[in-house]
């Protein structure tokens, strides 16, 4: 949805302080915030086509980088050119913004299963987007940057943060592990645990995704 039809009091009430950057139907972002959030920074120019798919603020010394990758349907769809161009360009835009001596951290859908252990049977992910090479260089190329996904060592192998609504796939156990937690060292050595909340998943008309949280000590 847009910025201004976003409840906010549901946050504000709750003492939690926001970054929005919505957009109509499938696109936006939102960070919320228990302490004040400042340099708020809204969308990827040199490579979003103008939908809402990055926001970044800093909160109690830590600069959050919230995304939404784009998916890419298939590999031959335009989409998926666009998902390889926002990945380079988000490297770029890390680059010339962000520093990985300092608190950091990139969240979200980043619409890339890491490992073997992150889909459901790789021989169905061969050949499509979310498991092909392209997309796993990328993100090698991204974490480069300094970064480590920090919420792998604390999950068991096989644990899924998202199963499509067809074909009963949260039943079957068809998921894919897409949501990831990016950070740098200064945040890595404050992990101390983190999980995924399949519960969510099970309510009525819950999202295709589930929760991931980390805890920093």
């Amino acid at each position: 949805m847009v910025d201004e039809a976003v409840p906010a009091e549901i946050f504000s009430d709750r003492g939690y302080h926001l970054a929005i950057h919505g957009q109509k139907q499938w696109n936006g972002v939102l960070i919320a915030s228990k302490t004040p959030l400042t340099d708020i920074h809204r969308g990827l120019p040199a490579a979003d086509e103008g939908q809402s798919r990055l926001v970044a603020a800093t909160t109690n010394g830590v600069r959050v980088v919230n995304l939404y990758v784009p998916q890419g349907q298939d590999v031959d769809s335009p989409k998926y050119a666009y998902k390889l161009r926002f990945l380079a360009a988000l490297r770029e835009w890390l680059d010339e913004n962000c520093r990985a001596d300092e608190p950091l951290v990139v969240l979200g859908d980043i619409n890339i299963a890491p490992g073997p252990d992150d889909v459901w049977a790789v021989e169905d992910w061969e050949g499509k987007p979310t498991y092909m090479p392209e997309e796993h260089a990328a993100l090698e190329h991204l974490k480069a940057f300094g970064l480590e996904e920090v919420t792998r060592p604390y999950l068991e192998p096989g644990t899924f943060t998202f199963w499509d609504y067809r074909q009963m796939s949260f039943r079957r156990k068809r998921g894919i592990r897409i949501d990831l937690i990016l950070a740098t060292d200064l945040i890595q050595k404050r992990v101390v645990g983190a999980w995924v909340d399949r519960d969510e998943r099970k309510k009525e008309k819950p999202s295709d995704h589930a929760p991931v949280g980390v805890e920093l000590a």
